[in-house]
């Protein structure tokens, strides 16, 4: 794929494109291990259209042009994000422990 086309696809378009190809080299990299490509250089050529794509979707994003792209999550939602997994691990923790004193005590009382 040439860059002058893919500058000129519009940025969901892009992302489009961007999500066939990484299934394409998905499926280009099992059959190598499974049974074998006629053509291994594919590969690198899907690698080179995914390079492409993405430095064209970071350019817009910089020059600020309206990019569907993921955004960075706000810095409040990684706070919140990050206090519900420690709970979670908390949680876990304490179940964990429980589990562990029950077994204990049943080997206790055999």
């Amino acid at each position: 794929m040439k860059i002058n086309k893919i500058r000129e696809m519009s940025s969901p378009d892009l992302e489009k494109e961007l999500g066939e190809l990484k299934s394409e080299l998905f499926k280009l990299r099992f059959s190598l291990a499974t049974n074998g490509l006629d053509n291994p250089m594919k590969i690198k050529e899907v690698k080179k259209d995914i390079a492409k794509i993405k430095t064209v979707l970071t350019q817009r994003e910089l020059n600020g042009e309206d990019v569907v792209a993921k955004e960075a999550p706000k810095a409040e939602e990684k706070k919140t994000a990050t206090k519900a997994k420690k709970e979670t691990t908390k949680e876990t923790k304490k179940e964990t422990k429980k589990t562990a004193t029950k077994k204990e005590t049943k080997k206790v009382t055999e």
